[in-house]
């Protein structure tokens, strides 16, 4: 039986393939390349697309970080020979600020999303900070860093501002989720030294107040 494509799905995938102007959601633009050779993190691996275009792009290797265990085991089996390669690794790990537990919410019939907090079907996963990632996994260094985390970004970057000041890996952050997302990180981006922060696209979600949909950064 073949797998059915949902119009959600099919959204995800045009999200990170459609090479268009008019698509604001698209990870690798402009200024944020992912390079060969490139270590990458995966913040927010979901189905594992950014993963696929990044190794056909020539990542040396992509770090999948990924809160629901679900998605993590659905990426295990989908890069099963590319994490035997080396190519691939996944963590079955939320993002924050600092190192600990986090509870979130996941939709099993809308597998796509979750969100930190305590309502409907909850879960308590791992939180590590994207500092702490790199040292438990003994990365020498980060190039590039794609993240699409469901609003915790603000609370992410804080958590990786040593990795920043010190490998200043490319950026592709989404900042869609809430009204202030953009204007925070770029304040901390200023702080570890980035030069080059520009906004992609803009969207109000249905809500009154317009936001960037992306940020990309460089040194």
């Amino acid at each position: 039986m073949s797998a059915r494509i949902t119009p959600e799905m099919w959204s995800e995938y045009l999200g990170v393939f459609w090479d268009h102007p008019q698509n604001a959601h698209r990870y690798i633009a402009g200024g944020t390349p992912v390079l060969p050779g490139d270590i990458c993190l995966d913040c927010g691996a979901c189905e594992g697309f950014f993963v696929f275009q990044a190794i056909a792009a020539g990542a040396a290797q992509v770090v999948c970080l990924e809160p629901n265990e679900a998605m993590a085991k659905s990426l295990a089996r989908t890069f099963a020979a590319a994490i035997e390669e080396g190519k691939v690794v996944i963590q079955n790990v939320a993002l924050g600020a600092n190192d600990g537990e986090a509870t979130f919410t996941f939709d099993s019939a809308s597998p796509f999303g979750g969100a930190s907090g305590d309502e409907g079907n909850s879960v308590v996963v791992q939180s590590r900070t994207i500092a702490t990632v790199c040292r438990e996994l003994s990365l020498e260094r980060i190039d590039f860093v794609k993240m699409d985390i469901e609003g915790g970004e603000i609370q992410a970057i804080e958590g990786a501002m040593p990795i920043l000041r010190k490998w200043k890996p490319r950026l592709a952050i989404t900042t869609y989720h809430r009204e202030f997302d953009y204007a925070a990180l770029k304040a901390f981006l200023l702080a570890a030294g980035y030069s080059t922060i520009r906004p992609s696209g803009c969207t109000n979600r249905s809500e009154s107040t317009y936001r960037p949909v992306m940020l990309h950064a460089s040194p």
